[in-house]
Parts: C-alpha cells; sequence; structure tokens
C-alpha cells in the first residue's frame, strides 16, 4: 500500500547548499548512457500525460520536458540512492515532468492571467484526477508544478519538486552541473535533441512578463539574461 511518502511527500531542505552539505554533489556522478539504462515508466497514466503533452507543447518544449525526467532519473539513481528503487516516486516525477511547463502552450497562456506554472499546476492536477489517479499523485504532481521556479531558499521543499527545480534550472540555466556527468548530459541531448530551447523559452519568458507583468516568472532577477547565458549547453548543442 502506498503512502504520501512513496509520491515524494516528505520535507527536504530547500536551499541546495544545505542539502549537499557544501559540496557540488552527494556522490561523484559517473556516466549513463540513458538510452539503455532508464526507461520512461511504462504505466497508462504516463503514458497518457506523455501523448497529451506531445498534442499540446512544441517540439522544443516536449523535448525540454523529456529531458528533465532523464536528468532526474539519473540525479535520483546516482545521489539519492535511498529512493532509485521506489517506482511510485519515478513515476509520480515523470508526470510532473511532463507536464510543468504545460501551461507554456498559447492555448493555455491566454487562457488566463495566472502565472504559467500557477495555472499548469491546476491543469495537471485536473487532467491526472480526470484519469483516476490517486489524488496524493495528483497533487504531488501541482505542487512540484507550482514550485519548479520558486527561488525562495528557505524552508523545505518536496522531494519531487526538488529534483525538478534542480533539473529545470540545470537545462534552462546550465545550473547544479556538478550532480551529472557530461557524459550523461550528452546521452540525454542525443536522444531528446535541444533544438532551439534557449531561443524558445527566452522568448516565452519574455512574452509571458510582457503579457502578465505580475507573473511568477518575474522573482528570477533578469531570467531573460540567465536563459540566454546559458553558455555550457549553447557551446555545445545550440551553436551553428
Amino acid at each position: 500500500m502506498t503512502s504520501p511518502a512513496d509520491y515524494g511527500f516528505f520535507p527536504v531542505p530547500r536551499n541546495i547548499e544545505e542539502l549537499l552539505k557544501g559540496r557540488g554533489y552527494l556522490h561523484k556522478p559517473t556516466p549513463v548512457d540513458v538510452a539503455t539504462t532508464v526507461t520512461l515508466p511504462t504505466v497508462p497514466i504516463v503514458q497518457a500525460v506523455r501523448e497529451f503533452a506531445k498534442s499540446k507543447l512544441p517540439p522544443e518544449t516536449f523535448n525540454h520536458s523529456n529531458r528533465v525526467f532523464y536528468y532526474g532519473a539519473v540525479i535520483i539513481a546516482q545521489q539519492f540512492p535511498e529512493h532509485a528503487n521506489n517506482s511510485t516516486i519515478l513515476e509520480t516525477y515523470a508526470l510532473a515532468c511532463l507536464l510543468h511547463d504545460i501551461a507554456t502552450a498559447d492555448e493555455f497562456l491566454y487562457a488566463t492571467r495566472m502565472s504559467f506554472d500557477f495555472y499548469g499546476a491546476f491543469l495537471a492536477r485536473e487532467f491526472l484526477l480526470n484519469r483516476s489517479a490517486p489524488q496524493d499523485e495528483a497533487d504531488a504532481v501541482a505542487e512540484a508544478i507550482l514550485r519548479h521556479q520558486d527561488v525562495e531558499v528557505n524552508g523545505t521543499i518536496t522531494f519531487i519538486g526538488l529534483i525538478i527545480q534542480l533539473t529545470t534550472s540545470l537545462d534552462n540555466a546550465g545550473s547544479f552541473l556538478t550532480l551529472i556527468s557530461p557524459e550523461t548530459i550528452d546521452s540525454v541531448v542525443k536522444l531528446y535533441p535541444r533544438l532551439d530551447w534557449t531561443s524558445c523559452f527566452s522568448k516565452f519568458v519574455a512574452t509571458e512578463i510582457s503579457v502578465k507583468p505580475w507573473c511568477h516568472s518575474t522573482a528570477v532577477t533578469d531570467f531573460v539574461k540567465v536563459v540566454k547565458e546559458n553558455k555550457y549547453f549553447i557551446d555545445r548543442y545550440e551553436s551553428n
């Protein structure tokens, strides 16, 4: 029988330095070929969400959503091995990854005055509950999406929320590169290419801030600039 903790409902420090005990990682990351070692959960709810996300998001955003899943699966396995064999945590994390940017689609961006991450959390929760997902799972996904752009470093966060913060920051800004090996990053990008992700996402952030100048994206200082200066990924995977 599952418990709330199986869906990532247990507190971890929001402060990454505290979490990592002042180091770059808890365990030295080792290279992984994700194409042969990591699999998106095949349960029906994950497959339904994947098809929904693919139908609503442009290829750049869909690929980003998949990359953060693969980065996170490896980080969980290597940095937090005590949770690596919990299939429910991985399933819940996969759902959060696939849905975390769902409200960046034009269809949803202009449907509300709410910030995209807030509205996306409500969309995700409703989608999951309508497909008979357990409420704890739907709530865990919504909580993670709500907080995936949370820049506050005090307090605690759910485990799923922490991992998606780490991996979206990794892919969008080149942060937390010490948590995963360069070879693993290569294998993830080979599986789900970046295409023109830096340009795509920076344009979205600029658009949201223009259309909704009160939005949560304004909490990230110089957000557009931070995304555009993601040199690690731009130089290796997006430069012509």
